[in-house]
């Protein structure tokens, strides 16, 4: 529901709710909005302990991929139409270790054809489907397959297609974004981090 759709529900209520609208568009504001409703709630330092905490598992990602190349990469997050991943992805991706292509960090993004993903010449393609988990796009559709041309580009010479949860790690704007980092650099450098979590989370390769 929209912000408005909200306000109006609210107001219909009539029970001196306030509403608050939190629109973070990257990594930094998502872990921000945490003490904005800590803050709210009377448990800001406590908020603010999480967000210390997460940010400390961004950068220990960063240190774990420092000096392993940037393999260049596009997520994709719908398939029809072709569809790059936006706002937080590069940053998630920049994060663990690789080159995003073609999205800016913060910025939304338009459709995209398979010709601009060839041009990429992407030496890795990460799927994290938005709106439903990854074993439908497993079920209905062989990305070799859907997306013309896709046979010929590096990523899938060396088999690093990847299908990972989107819903859980990547769409939504939630403290989890920070797994959504940790997830790709296990898939482009090998490197295991966030501690156990990380066996949970659900990385497939239609290509294998």
């Amino acid at each position: 529901m929209s912000y408005e759709g909200v306000s109006r529900a609210v107001r219909a209520m009539d029970a001196g709710t306030r509403v608050l609208s939190l629109e973070p568009k990257t990594l930094d504001d998502i872990l921000d909005c945490l003490v904005t409703v800590g803050e709210l709630l009377g448990v800001r330092e406590r908020a603010e302990r999480r967000r210390t905490g997460l940010r400390g598992r961004l950068d220990a990602v960063r240190r774990l991929t420092r000096g392993r190349g940037r393999p260049r990469m596009v997520a994709i997050e719908w398939l029809d139409p072709l569809w790059p991943a936006d706002h937080r992805a590069p940053e998630q991706t920049a994060c663990a270790g690789g080159q995003p292509l073609p999205a800016a960090s913060g910025e939304h993004t338009g459709p995209m054809t398979c010709e601009a993903v060839r041009a990429a010449r992407t030496d890795a393609i990460l799927v994290p489907p938005c709106g439903f988990p990854p074993e439908r796009t497993l079920r209905e559709r062989d990305l070799r397959t859907a997306l013309p041309g896709l046979g010929e580009l590096p990523a899938v010479w060396e088999g690093e297609v990847w299908i990972l949860d989107g819903l859980a790690y990547f769409n939504r704007p939630v403290p989890r974004v920070v797994r959504g980092a940790e997830v790709p650099a296990r898939v482009l450098h090998g490197v295991r981090a966030g501690g156990p979590e990380t066996s949970d989370c659900r990385v497939n390769s239609p290509t294998s």
